[in-house]
């Protein structure tokens, strides 16, 4: 058993390897570490192979806080792969664990952290985490705590019944206005993008990222064949020989394994009474079927009604589904003293 070299990793052996996994997820993709190198985030692929195979596998990025020092981060990763025996995990899972505090060592970090994408009542992987000596920590989560996941392995009528009648009749008031869905990524169609993000961010009091942001990240997953970036848009006459287009809003979608998850929108200030956001999101979810998907994932929520994201969360629960709350934020101290320090200073911000 040992860790590959970078120069044996391609993307064809990393997503097949990846792939394989009950825990797969896309921001542990090729193509997510490809899209942070170019924000500029150093990254490593940890591979741990075995008689001729990958068993055990890391996108570890490092995120800066300053100074010169950072954290390293595993996003939706994990040191278990369930698909093992019990001393394969052990095994595999210390080789990881010593090459994060390799790196960490080498370069001014504080801590590991990690959001497995497991589930929260799975007891017997938050174990298996505090054996490796990671702390909970219920005050940091990166990736979203809950989402609301939607099954689609059904009929398209049967989807269409599991969603609240708020939702149903949205639907419908956008087909009756012949709201149009479209798909494209062209420089011009993620600029219009970003615009309506910008939008979004100012009406709901939330800081949108940059364009250059959704540029890349589009532009780099969709490459990867795994990114669609989706339009609702109304046509209005204008007069006899004029047709004026207008773009209602956008979402990003990303397709990895059997999942598709929404991971950006943006709507307009205006006509919003087209509800154009229940038809994209309707949209979405029978492309995913049709591509053979069998879930929806549609993106964070928050269990509490008084919680800044309670409006969002009533939104996406119309589409049906279930909530789903992940383990949480596991945190591995790299220097234990500063560690100490940064988890008092960190809990007021």
């Amino acid at each position: 058993m040992n860790l590959l070299p970078p120069a044996a990793l391609t993307q064809e052996i990393w997503d097949a390897a990846l792939l394989a996994r009950p825990d797969r997820h896309f921001l542990q993709s090729w193509a997510w570490g490809e899209f942070q190198q170019k924000l500029g985030n150093p990254i490593w692929r940890l591979a741990v192979e075995h008689d001729g195979e990958i068993i055990n596998q890391l996108l570890v990025l490092r995120l800066a806080l300053g100074f010169g020092w950072g954290i390293l981060y595993s996003p939706r990763g994990s040191i278990v792969n369930k698909r093992l025996s019990a001393q394969l995990q052990q095994d595999s899972a210390r080789l990881l664990v010593q090459e994060i505090a390799r790196i960490g060592a080498s370069t001014k970090t504080l801590l590991f952290r990690i959001d497995p994408n497991a589930f929260a009542h799975d007891a017997l992987t938050l174990s298996f985490y505090r054996s490796h000596k990671f702390i909970l920590n219920p005050n940091k989560d990166i990736q979203p705590r809950h989402i609301q996941l939607v099954n689609l392995d059904t009929s398209d009528e049967v989807l269409r019944q599991q969603m609240k009648p708020k939702t149903r009749y949205n639907i419908s008031v956008a087909t009756k206005h012949e709201v149009l869905i479209r798909s494209d990524t062209g420089e011009g169609d993620i600029k219009e993008f970003a615009r309506l993000a910008t939008q979004t961010g100012q009406r709901q009091g939330f800081t949108p990222h940059s364009a250059n942001y959704y540029t890349t990240q589009i532009h780099t997953l969709h490459q990867a064949g795994m990114g669609d970036l989706l339009f609702a848009e109304k046509l209005f006459d204008v007069d006899e020989k004029t047709v004026n287009d207008v773009q209602l809003g956008g979402i990003f979608l990303v397709t990895f394994g059997d999942t598709t998850t929404y991971v950006h929108g943006a709507s307009s200030d205006t006509y919003k009474n087209l509800m154009a956001p229940y038809l994209l999101h309707w949209f979405g979810m029978i492309m995913a079927k049709r591509r053979g998907m069998r879930f929806y994932d549609l993106g964070g929520i928050h269990p509490n009604p008084n919680h800044s994201w309670a409006g969002i969360t009533r939104f996406k629960q119309g589409f049906g589904g279930q909530a789903v709350e992940y383990i949480g934020t596991l945190e591995l101290p790299l220097n234990p003293s500063l560690y100490r320090l940064y988890s008092i200073i960190s809990r007021w911000h």
